[in-house]
């Protein structure tokens, strides 16, 4: 199936987080050497879910976790994000005059595919999406027969 990479971490529930996993994900995406369409594109959603997970209502200190899952060199890429919020968020469609609430339309655009499920051992739930961007193959050049061996 290919080289896996994983990276977890750990954020605070704060505005500063979402700049802080963008510029995370940025740094292991490179070190992973993926390429920079799938780069941009992860970065939104990965903001996008981070920003759910910050203003989501929970109980006590609780922090957001982070997972993020490489592929074949990024053409396969899964980013995960836990919080310890109840309930299962849901697509809206906001009027033109409200400011939020379009996060998981972009996720719902951009990504491969997503969902929700239930934290196997604690509270809350995970968002996860997933990316697949085309493999880019080496095609070799063609070969020239050279005319002073051809008869």
């Amino acid at each position: 199936m290919g080289e896996l990479c994983e990276v977890n971490f750990r954020l605070v529930r704060s505005r500063s987080s979402v700049p802080r996993a963008r510029a995370l994900l940025r740094a292991k995406l490179g070190e992973w050497r993926v390429g920079q369409e799938a780069v941009e594109t992860a970065e939104l959603l990965l903001s996008e879910l981070v920003t759910n997970a910050v203003r989501v209502a929970v109980p006590g200190d609780r922090m957001v976790g982070v997972r993020i899952e490489c592929r074949e060199h990024g053409v396969w890429l899964r980013m995960e994000v836990s919080d310890a919020g109840e309930g299962r968020p849901v697509v809206r469609w906001p009027g033109e005059s409200e400011t939020g609430g379009r996060g998981l339309l972009i996720v719902d655009a951009l990504a491969f595919c997503w969902g929700v499920r239930e934290r196997p051992a604690g509270i809350g739930k995970t968002i996860w999406a997933e990316i697949v961007t085309p493999a880019v193959v080496a095609v070799p050049a063609p070969t020239v027969a050279d005319p002073s061996v051809m008869s």
